[in-house]
């Protein structure tokens, strides 16, 4: 059997749980190969670039950027015709090869979209296709997380995320608003398209059965699979004393993008931060790029051990080692990697109740869920776990025998490989 996957970076959640996958199935025997956008490094002969594989004639590129230039001056909608390379990838081997064809992560933050999802509909004619949403923005006019917003299910336009994150719209849409025009276009794209939709959570499954792409073949729900051999609990004390964190100091992780990105919530994790007790013995391990923290009035008095981004996740695992419990700040998710590989590691967790976190952190058992956004609750349910070190460890151990029974690799991979069957069968619903 073999597997086509396309995405478009092996980096960040997504990619992650991609890259756990693809290998998975290789130790299986199963020919999974894997297309991209991003440039790829190393020599694995089992990972492509879109790029590499499909050669367009210059003509046809000058072709598709003069029609982009036109209609982003019209009516802002030149993504409807970037990535000319995705239109030629089903005429490739290694497409034409495959059994069947999966999608993950088509955009690219506030890049151009790598692949051009008007190609999915000539793709599905000729394979079945298996898509893996990892958030919302197959079935909105532009964004990944909609938040409180509603108007994905009808249409989309006015995008209230212009007035949250006005840096990123400016790097899409320079002139107006065409959430409305890109959603229109993803309906006609996706209309009567045989989708094998697959979800990490059951909150984005619901949502995506009230939305256009409410015609598709199937809906399945595959929870997110985490290298438990990697990420587990080891030599706690020899890493904190590696970061330079003093050994009786109750340690709080967490995992932050950037402290601009409203829907990650920097902001309410250093509200949070600033509600915290007995601060002189408290640490605070921030992997990302956060920036300085040095004057900023919530962390007054917190040790702050900041590594910056961490790519190798024996690394990551190396450093949640450290800590006796992991805050999630974030205001909306689906199945944030970082929550279950701090489970695995072995730590309670502390979010809010919002998009899948409930179905991976199971309240008063493997954490706490904390209603949205009472910073002071989160905050106590912290302080909580630093008071009674026996509940927090209890919650731990708890939280990693729920990710032994339900989400490692091996079992995402039996997932994948019965709904694989059914989708050859013609079984799939």
């Amino acid at each position: 059997m073999r597997i086509v996957h396309l995405t478009y970076t092996l980096r960040g959640g997504a990619g992650t749980a991609l890259r756990r996958h693809h290998l998975a199935l290789r130790d299986q025997g199963i020919d999974s190969q894997v297309v991209v956008g991003e440039p790829v490094k190393g020599d694995s002969p089992h990972i492509h670039c879109l790029k590499d594989l499909v050669d367009v004639p210059d003509a046809k590129v000058r072709a598709f950027e003069a029609l982009a230039r036109r209609h982003q001056k019209r009516d802002g909608s030149g993504d409807l015709w970037a990535s000319p390379e995705s239109f030629g990838l089903k005429d490739t081997d290694l497409v034409r090869s495959a059994d069947i064809f999966e999608v993950r992560q088509l955009h690219a933050g506030g890049h151009r979209p790598f692949f051009n999802f008007r190609a999915l509909r000539a793709i599905a004619r000729e394979k079945p296709v298996i898509w893996r949403l990892s958030d919302m923005w197959a079935f909105t006019g532009y964004c990944a997380y909609s938040l409180e917003c509603e108007r994905w299910r009808d249409g989309c336009g006015p995008c209230p995320q212009l007035t949250v994150e006005p840096e990123k719209a400016e790097l899409r849409r320079p002139d107006r608003d065409n959430s409305a025009i890109m959603w229109e276009a993803r309906r006609k794209a996706f209309k009567g398209v045989p989708f094998h939709m697959v979800f990490p959570s059951e909150w984005l499954l619901e949502k995506a059965r009230v939305s256009l792409l409410d015609q598709a073949a199937s809906f399945t729900h595959i929870p997110v699979g985490v290298d438990l051999n990697v990420f587990k609990r080891s030599a706690s004390q020899a890493n904190r004393a590696r970061l330079g964190i003093p050994k009786q100091n109750f340690v709080i992780a967490a995992v932050l993008s950037n402290a601009k990105n409203h829907r990650k919530a920097f902001d309410l994790f250093a509200a949070v931060a600033g509600q915290l007790r007995e601060r002189q013995r408290t640490s605070l391990v921030i992997i990302g790029n956060v920036g300085d923290l040095d004057g900023h009035p919530d962390f007054e008095g917190l040790q702050i051990v900041s590594p910056g981004f961490v790519g190798e996740e024996v690394e990551q695992a190396a450093i949640l080692s450290t800590a006796d419990a992991f805050l999630f700040p974030s205001r909306c998710d689906n199945s944030a990697q970082v929550l279950l590989e701090s489970a695995a590691s072995v730590l309670p967790t502390v979010c809010f109740d919002v998009g899948g976190n409930a179905e991976y952190v199971k309240e008063g058992e493997t954490g706490r869920v904390i209603a949205p956004f009472d910073v002071v609750a989160m905050s106590a349910a912290i302080q909580a776990y630093r008071d009674d070190p026996k509940l927090a460890k209890a919650h731990g151990k708890a939280a990693r025998r729920f990710m032994g029974e339900n989400c490692s690799v091996s079992l995402q991979r039996q997932r994948f490989m019965q709904l694989y069957e059914q989708v050859l069968s013609g079984a799939a619903q």
